[in-house]
């Protein structure tokens, strides 16, 4: 069974440079795709203040009626003990979703820490994680999300924001099978494949806090029987570029990615 989830980040409501338009052409887009599933990965607000969850409230009831929903907070959302608000108004901090019809689970991780840009997974939520993948079957595809990401980013500067344990989650991600994982953080589109397991990071969907001559966007994930396709949106004008493609089959009870495409976005 076909299925369409959108990957979502970083809006920070209450930015200076936030832009109520293309917040519209967002929600007008995400209308018109109807999508099966959206995963919103970190900083949906500026500094973690209530006043900006207040604000995003409008924003995410929209979401909601548009199509299932689930959030993990950023480290922008974990500023001036913004984590309080985040779980009271918009949603517990980490998740687990299965789909059995279209095969997958999709497990959503904490990695905010208050008032740094860094983060950290932590021995507590590592040994979740852990017994959490132990119970999906081989055959069915993992997916992990949490805001920030485990290796570079192309067109980011300096490396300082990476996760403090991403070693021991890489560990704990390729040992356990886990097939895609989404993040946002560095407002910079970007796939990598590592170990089998595909990298996905999602740029500012409704800012104009971009690096270089990159674009307000979004990603797309397109799920068919034998293939996933993404796609980076442009909230701008709603045009789609083709990130990456990937073939998909079961081979002895596992999931394996057996082909990819990629397209680079970067010019370096």
């Amino acid at each position: 069974m076909a299925k369409k989830i959108i990957q979502l980040s970083d809006v920070h409501f209450g930015d200076i440079t936030f832009s109520h338009q293309l917040k519209s052409n967002l929600l007008n887009q995400l209308e018109e795709a109807n999508p099966d599933l959206l995963i919103f990965a970190g900083d949906i607000t500026a500094s973690g203040f209530h006043h900006e969850y207040q604000e995003a409230l409008e924003f995410v009831d929209e979401l909601k009626s548009l199509t299932k929903t689930h959030w993990v907070p950023g480290n922008h959302d974990a500023r001036n003990v913004g984590l309080v608000h985040f779980q009271n108004m918009i949603s517990p901090r980490k998740f687990v979703h299965t789909d059995k019809n279209s095969n997958f689970t999709i497990i959503g991780l904490d990695s905010a820490e208050a008032d740094v840009s860094h983060g950290q997974i932590g021995r507590d939520q590592m040994d979740w994680l852990k017994a959490e993948l132990a119970k999906i079957p081989e055959d069915r595809a993992k997916v992990v999300t949490f805001h920030h990401h485990i290796i570079p980013i192309p067109q980011t500067g300096r490396e300082r924001n990476i996760l403090l344990d991403s070693g021991d989650l890489m560990h704990i991600l390729t040992e356990n099978g886990v097939d895609f994982v989404l993040n946002g953080h560095k407002h910079v589109p970007n796939v990598w494949m590592l170990n089998n397991m595909v990298v996905l990071n999602s740029g500012t969907a409704t800012t104009g806090k971009l690096r270089g001559n990159m674009y307000a966007s979004y990603n797309e994930l397109e799920i068919k029987d034998g293939e996933v396709l993404v796609n980076l949106v442009k909230t701008e004008t709603g045009s789609k570029k083709v990130m990456a493609h990937y073939s998909v089959e079961v081979r002895d009870e596992s999931l394996l990615i057996q082909s990819y495409t990629h397209n680079s976005i970067h010019q370096v």
